[in-house]
């Protein structure tokens, strides 16, 4: 027989401590502005919801930006940093996640330029070395494109995170078209996103459901089907890898299978161990993706 064990006031104190200051400053705030004005605090989370943290470089990203021929895109929302690696003929695209950049996959890039391929990649509006606070898919997309314009069409595209999102929302609401797809830790659907996001902040269900109001009255009731990777990849017919790991704390596994069990043709790989991040640094799934592409 086991009983639960109670948190004692000590532990209390060291799961504060461990918590950023910064996330334990908002969870107090919109405590308190959901107890006044839920409406407020959702209006405040829905423009909180489109702001992009930056977070420091390590040094292995600076290694592998270092080493690219960096490019500036002119485009409405400011210069897109993009960067670019080899001569091929074909080209490979490199898709960050939310908060992420383009070197970030960096891993990725020395096999696929020594299999002979040009390896492109690019900081999203608001991430990275491209201007701006604030982002959204639809800013990622424009500058997706952007960069096809100006760079060529992929032959393939590396996506993580967010960045398969964007992935799956561009091959079906702009021209994009590419032989392969690999997408590696997808969140899939912008419900999981919006829950996860209102969990770490502890919002009230009040104060959620404005925050929904706000999403809607902005998009149209239609923007959860529209933003879901499921749903925009259901009539797209090209090979795709899917990968995940089953220890991922950010984005739970069930969601690349629900990905690719919607995906026609796609494989699924399942890793242990190798959590959100670390799955990019990975030699086996390198050469894994590397292989497939070629």
């Amino acid at each position: 027989m086991t009983t639960d064990k109670k948190i004692t006031p000590q532990q209390k104190r060291r799961n504060r401590r461990k918590t950023p200051f910064i996330l334990r400053s908002l969870r107090w705030s919109f405590r308190l502005q959901g107890m006044i004005s839920p409406d407020w605090a959702g209006k405040r989370l829905f423009n909180l919801w489109f702001i992009s943290p930056k977070h420091p470089e390590p040094m292995r990203e600076k290694r592998w930006r270092e080493s690219a021929e960096l490019i500036s895109i002119p485009h409405q929302h400011g210069p897109i940093a993009t960067y670019r690696w080899g001569t091929g003929n074909e080209r490979i695209f490199l898709l960050h996640g939310w908060s992420g950049r383009g070197p970030q996959m960096g891993a990725f890039v020395q096999p696929l330029v020594d299999k002979g391929y040009q390896v492109i990649t690019f900081d999203a509006p608001g991430h990275g070395r491209t201007p701006g606070k604030s982002s959204s898919i639809f800013k990622m997309a424009e500058a997706l494109q952007a960069v096809v314009d100006e760079a060529g069409i992929p032959k393939a595209v590396i996506a993580h995170s967010f960045g398969s999102m964007l992935l799956a929302y561009a091959l079906r609401a702009t021209d994009l078209q590419v032989d392969k797809a690999v997408c590696i830790s997808s969140p899939t659907t912008m419900q999981y996103l919006v829950d996860r996001f209102c969990q770490t902040l502890h919002i009230n269900e009040t104060t959620r459901q404005s925050f929904i109001r706000e999403i809607e009255n902005s998009y149209g009731k239609t923007i959860w089907e529209n933003m879901s990777a499921d749903k925009n990849i259901q009539d797209i017919n090209i090979p795709a890898l899917i990968i995940h790991d089953r220890d991922d704390h950010d984005v739970p596994a069930y969601l690349g299978k629900q990905l690719s069990d919607a995906w026609q043709g796609s494989r699924y790989l399942e890793t242990r161990g190798l959590g959100h991040r670390r799955i990019l640094r990975n030699q086996d799934i390198v050469n894994t993706v590397v292989e497939f592409i070629d």
